[in-house]
C-alpha cells in the first residue's frame, strides 16, 4: 500500500470516492454493473496467484469462462439495443413516460382529463339526505 498505510484504509476510502458513481438503467446500466463485476473478479484472480501451477490454472480457466460468458451476453445485449434503443436505455415507469411522450410528439395520443377513480377497498360513504334517513 501506498506510504505503508494499513490496506482497509485505502479500501475505505476507494469504496467512499466511488459511492458516488451512478449507472444508467436499463440493459446498459445493468451492463456497467456486470463490466465492473468482470474488473473485480479479474483484480481477485491476479491477487491471488502463488506461482503454483495448477491453482492458478483453475483460478484463470475460471476467469476465462466468466469472460466468455460475458462477452457472449454483452453482444446479445448490443443487438437487442440496437433493435430497441429506448428499451435498453430506460425501464419501468421511465420507459412508459418516454413512449407517452413519443406518442403524444407524433399527435397519436391525447390525453384527456378524467375524473379520478374511486378506490374499490376503501368503504362506501354513507351519504344521508339533508331530511334525515326516514325520508
Amino acid at each position: 500500500m501506498p506510504n505503508g498505510k494499513d490496506p482497509s484504509e485505502f479500501i475505505n476510502k476507494l469504496a467512499e470516492s466511488y459511492r458516488q458513481v451512478r449507472f444508467a438503467r436499463g440493459v446498459v446500466g445493468k451492463t456497467s454493473y456486470v463490466t465492473g463485476g468482470l474488473l473485480a473478479l479479474w483484480g481477485i484472480i491476479f491477487w491471488r496467484l502463488t506461482g503454483n501451477l495448477w491453482p492458478d490454472l483453475a483460478l484463470f480457466g475460471g476467469g476465462l469462462v466468466v469472460t466468455g460468458i460475458y462477452c457472449w451476453w454483452v453482444k446479445g445485449t448490443q443487438e437487442f439495443a440496437k433493435e430497441n434503443p429506448e428499451l435498453a436505455l430506460l425501464e419501468g415507469a421511465e420507459l412508459l413516460e418516454y413512449q407517452k411522450f413519443e406518442a403524444q410528439a407524433k399527435g397519436i395520443l391525447l390525453i384527456a382529463s378524467s375524473p379520478p377513480i374511486i378506490d374499490p377497498a376503501a368503504p362506501t360513504p354513507i351519504i344521508s339526505s339533508p331530511q334525515g334517513p326516514d325520508k
